[in-house]
């Protein structure tokens, strides 16, 4: 991705550290894609899927560094939607789909048009199937949204989607995106809309809504790779640690450390689909060793790197 123009704001509009690697909660994760090829931004598979990497309006590509359009057909199965330290928006273009949660205060589980999720430090599952009986070929638009855009782009700060999954339309009352969920929806009207719709949020707000330190420890730990030691940070940033980590939790959702971890996983993820051995992996990424490494998928992921790649990355292990 090329380096997003300025705009004489101080906030993401967000940070450029790196293009997020998110999975989407609908369908299939992106590093999940069977047999893929790439042309000109393109993905395609043997399964009918497709993945087309889309522009974001020039104002936001700080805030949102990933804007993918999916079309899919129905898979059973379920799948997981995994953490990262983005959060994620989706547009359906093919009705309303199935999200479940379980974290540690409980489970929950819903149909959603617009999905809006903060940041979580375990999976969402995506059981595969649609409310039609006869399910359709899946269809949208998926967005990684840098956590300190939240205010700009949902009214709140990303803290108060911490862990949860909530309807786009309890964000906002805009109506205009009613139209996305009406049948036969062609997907240049949709991301010309969506596009439209974060140009004039991100331009009606103003800069400064989030503190310099805290955008300076975003940078520091998404640029190590989540490598980076907390006292480095708190002492680079001139904050306590405690205080840092209060301040952070209160913005996005998670203290210092989750961050950091979140931002490991995530890299570890991304090797891993790029056919790296565990070892390797757990080397590269900072991990004390390989167990280290399957702890942390075991609490992100629900499941093991290798049960992983069994499941959702079947032409790695082939």
């Amino acid at each position: 991705m090329t380096e997003p123009a300025r705009h004489g704001r101080d906030e993401p509009h967000g940070p450029s550290e790196g293009t997020p690697r998110a999975g989407p909660p609908v369908a299939r994760s992106i590093e999940s894609r069977r047999a893929r090829t790439y042309r000109d931004g393109v993905t395609t598979s043997g399964a009918g899927e497709r993945l087309v990497t889309l522009q974001p309006a020039r104002i936001a590509a700080r805030a949102v560094p990933t804007m993918v359009g999916y079309r899919m057909p129905p898979a059973p199965g379920l799948h997981r939607g995994l953490p990262s330290p983005y959060l994620t928006l989706v547009f359906s273009l093919s009705g309303a789909l199935p999200i479940e949660m379980s974290w540690r205060s409980g489970s929950s589980a819903g149909w959603f048009g617009m999905p809006v999720g903060g940041l979580h430090t375990a999976p969402v599952l995506l059981p595969q199937h649609s409310a039609d009986p006869a399910p359709a070929t899946q269809r949208g638009i998926q967005l990684a949204v840098h956590p300190f855009a939240a205010r700009a782009l949902f009214g709140v700060p990303a803290a108060a989607l911490g862990g949860e999954v909530v309807d786009l339309g309890q964000l906002t009352d805009d109506r205009r995106f009613e139209v996305l969920l009406e049948p036969g929806t062609v997907a240049p009207d949709a991301v010309a809309l969506v596009n439209g719709w974060l140009q004039q949020r991100l331009a009606a707000t103003p800069p400064g809504l989030v503190v310099p330190e805290l955008r300076r420890a975003w940078q520091l730990i998404t640029g190590s790779g989540g490598t980076i030691r907390v006292s480095q940070v708190a002492a680079e940033v001139g904050w306590s640690r405690r205080h840092l980590t209060a301040m952070m939790r209160a913005e996005i959702g998670v203290g210092v450390k989750d961050l950091a971890r979140l931002t490991r996983f995530g890299r570890s993820r991304s090797l891993l689909s790029a056919g790296r051995c565990l070892s390797d992996v757990a080397a590269d990424c900072g991990y004390v060793d390989q167990s280290h490494l399957t702890a942390e998928w075991r609490q992100f992921a629900g499941c093991t790197p290798g049960q992983w790649i069994a499941e959702e990355l079947p032409s790695l292990t082939g």
